[in-house]
């Protein structure tokens, strides 16, 4: 946690369950590996925080999407076990490369073995908002204020890093695509 007034740093849940990927990543069904043939994990990367601010959203890259009511996390005189106990499953979320969260509080994640935006409801139902096979790897989506999204299909799992040290297998040009979803971005 970073204090804007002192300049304070401080780690919340360190070493939380929560925040360690459970499992290896993977991207278009294949579990991938470093460039020395070592299996990847990336630990809590997806982060997200709820229109009113009261709610911190969170996942390891394969998931799931966990909360936490960001009071838990503001408060500096708790210790971690006693934050810990306010961690909630938000949504039971698969291998994702990016999110971004609408004005309304849906969370929009792609799924990177599946090649779809899922539309995660406030409340933590899931939806498909889209499949295609064009969507590789997205990552760092955005909502614009015509409430277009757009989503960048990165190919990061293509890359030698991600991909065993193989050759890139990338396909240029890469694309960001933007698709018409009716949301707000949200402003916080």
């Amino acid at each position: 946690m970073l204090d804007l007034d002192t300049g304070g740093l401080r780690r919340a849940l360190d070493g939380h369950w929560s925040t360690i990927a459970q499992r290896p990543l993977t991207g278009q069904g294949r579990t991938l590996r470093d460039d020395k043939g070592k299996l990847l994990f990336i630990h809590a990367d997806q982060l997200e925080v709820s229109p009113d601010g009261k709610t911190f959203y969170y996942q390891a890259c394969t998931g799931p999407l966990y909360s936490i009511e960001t009071r838990y996390l503001d408060d500096s005189g708790l210790s971690d076990a006693e934050r810990a106990k306010h961690v909630k499953l938000f949504a039971a979320t698969v291998a994702t490369g990016g999110t971004a969260i609408d004005v309304d509080g849906t969370i929009y994640a792609s799924d990177t073995d599946g090649l779809r935006i899922l539309k995660i409801a406030p409340d933590g139902s899931m939806s498909t908002l889209l499949e295609d096979p064009r969507l590789v790897w997205v990552d760092a989506m955005w909502i614009d204020e015509q409430g277009g999204l757009w989503i960048p299909a990165a190919q990061m799992n293509r890359t030698p890093t991600m991909n065993g040290g193989e050759a890139s297998a990338v396909k240029f040009p890469t694309t960001i695509y933007r698709l018409e979803i009716g949301a707000k971005p949200l402003r916080n």
